[in-house]
């Protein structure tokens, strides 16, 4: 189970991500969905449900798999960063929502791969746990704060 675990992550990512997607609309614009739910058709915000059930799947797949602690968070959040940077790099110039699923679905799978590669290659990750978590906290931050204030580039622009 453990050698195509990151299959079983990739689907199940996705789906809770889709779910959150749309907890926005469906809650009626609670204000808990405006922080763990797309607010708008940016770039930013079709991959932010995303980014966090990537996040708290992490600790799923801490508890099941039961890995090298270190070596597992750093190669995690180098996949988390992947996803981010090129899920919403594509989803800059994609106007279509079937082909954004498409495009987050594929990002999804390779990013899962990415970290179980990773990880079995035994790339010595953990040499530069400081770097990595320090960019954790600045993508955690801009999670919780660029969907109010968003930054003056192309990734928090709403598309048309």
């Amino acid at each position: 189970m453990k050698k195509f675990f990151w299959i079983v992550s990739a689907v199940c990512i996705f789906l809770c991500g889709a779910v959150l997607h749309i907890s926005y609309g469906a809650s009626g614009g609670a204000a808990w969905s405006l922080i763990v739910s797309s607010i708008n058709n940016s770039p930013w915000e079709l991959v932010k449900p995303f980014v966090l059930v990537y996040i708290m799947w992490s600790f799923i797949e801490l508890s099941i798999l039961r890995p090298s602690l270190l070596h597992f968070v750093c190669g995690r959040i180098i996949s988390l960063h992947f996803f981010t940077i090129v899920s919403s790099s594509i989803l800059c110039y994609v106007n279509d929502e079937w082909i954004n699923f498409a495009v987050i679905f594929s990002v999804t799978v390779i990013s899962e791969l990415l970290c179980h590669v990773m990880y079995s290659a035994k790339c010595r990750t953990e040499l530069f746990f400081v770097p990595i978590i320090i960019s954790f906290g600045i993508l955690f931050f801009c999670i919780l704060f660029c969907s109010f204030y968003p930054l003056p580039i192309i990734h928090f622009k709403v598309k048309s």
